[in-house]
């Protein structure tokens, strides 16, 4: 059976909130992304570490991150098509379980290949989640897509922010493997959660609601292909920029802590903006918003590598925050596009765009440490920055929208 348009999924969410509210059913869902991406932004600062603890060169491991990065996004897709066609809810907990258990075990790891299949099966786990949750969290409040898009995304670049941080502190004073660390507080948190996310709506069943229309992936392919486009060349600097600040920091002997705080400054940024995106961005903004923010990050991202100290925390903050505004825009407006397929949007999105981005990152990096010339891959990432507000401007106008906010 073909999955339901965004606009059936109304008197579904209607129904459900006669015993659990919509609102308190999101705030669910967005403290589950927070704690999902706590784990995922643990990773952030511990490349360097990881290298050291397994006695490789500089750049070793830059294969690993690489298959974090694929099971991370590209797998959102096949885990989108698979939810938008079959009840899936238990994805939004056995996915954060899975990811909770095998990323705070990395540290325990005794080759690469090992750490390799710790980050695979929890970057799989973390990719599961997403796709459902996030369908999810845009059909609780279908008048207010964005916003609610906002909030839910919000959360998680909270948990990006503070993962860093943590991971630094832990892995300076425990090492790596500190990291199991993690299962202690992550889960008995997500029981807590579990036990209210069972209330959560079945958004999208086989049997619960009939559509006229399925989703044509194939008649959709040029629009799918300008989507990832946009959202891969956004994603490499919200990827590459923590990535490469690791690698740099680490060249002046900073310590992880120190590290983790750089990073966090800018996934902070990125959930600030997210936050102002959901106070402040009116529906008749979202398309110049997708092309006028990046375009102001483009100066920032360049002159990063040129400063240190508070004023570099203070030029990472603002590129974050430039950047976070546009991203639930960039996802609900996905959604949007192509109603039909919501789940699949946003596997787009929220996954595969932050694959292909991953899979250019990591090749740019080991390049740029191979020949000795990293500050030049931030100039690479204002370049992508800049491409991604261009081409905003051919992504098309939805054909349905809702009632404005």
């Amino acid at each position: 059976m073909s999955a339901p348009a965004i606009d059936d999924l109304e008197p579904v969410v209607m129904r459900a909130s006669r015993f659990a509210h919509p609102v308190a059913m999101l705030a669910l869902l967005a403290a589950c992304h927070f704690l999902v991406d706590i784990v995922a932004g643990t990773t952030s600062p511990i490349w360097p570490t990881l290298e050291s603890h397994l006695q490789l060169d500089q750049g070793g491991l830059l294969w690993v991150y690489l298959t974090w990065s694929i099971a991370t996004s590209f797998s959102q897709l096949l885990f989108g098509l698979w939810a938008d066609r079959y009840h899936s809810r238990w994805l939004i907990w056995i996915g954060p379980l899975v990811g909770i258990l095998c990323i705070s075990a990395v540290g325990f790891a005794s080759s690469s290949v090992a750490l390799a299949a710790l980050f695979a099966i929890g970057g799989l786990g973390i990719a599961a989640f997403h796709p459902e949750a996030a369908a999810t969290a845009g059909a609780l409040l279908p008048e207010q897509r964005s916003r609610a898009m906002a909030v839910f995304a919000l959360c998680g670049y909270l948990g990006q922010a503070v993962g860093p941080y943590y991971s630094g502190i832990v892995t300076d004073q425990l090492g790596p493997r500190g990291l199991v660390w993690g299962m202690a507080w992550g889960l008995p948190i997500l029981f807590v959660l579990f036990l209210g996310l069972r209330r959560v709506p079945a958004t999208v069943s086989p049997t619960s609601v009939a559509t006229t229309e399925a989703f044509n992936a194939r008649a959709k392919l040029p629009l799918i292909g300008l989507l990832l486009a946009v959202g891969a060349l956004r994603i490499l600097p919200a990827l590459g920029v923590p990535l490469s600040l690791a690698y740099l920091l680490k060249s002046t002997d900073a310590s992880n802590a120190v590290i983790g705080a750089v990073q966090s400054a800018f996934m902070a940024g990125i959930g600030f903006g997210a936050m102002a995106c959901a106070a402040f961005v009116k529906r008749s903004w979202e398309r110049n918003v997708l092309w006028i923010f990046p375009l102001c990050a483009t100066p920032f991202l360049a002159t990063i590598v040129m400063a240190s100290g508070w004023t570099q925390v203070g030029l990472v903050g603002t590129c974050g925050l430039l950047l976070g505004v546009t991203m639930p825009v960039y996802i609900s407006y996905g959604q949007q596009l192509l109603p039909h397929g919501q789940r699949v949007a946003s596997a787009i999105t929220m996954g595969v765009s932050w694959g292909i981005g991953g899979a250019i990152v990591a090749s740019s990096l080991w390049i740029c440490l191979r020949y000795d010339s990293l500050p030049m891959i931030f100039g690479f990432f204002s370049l992508a920055a800049l491409a991604s507000s261009v081409l905003c401007y051919f992504l098309p106008v939805p054909q349905t929208t809702s009632s404005p906010r």
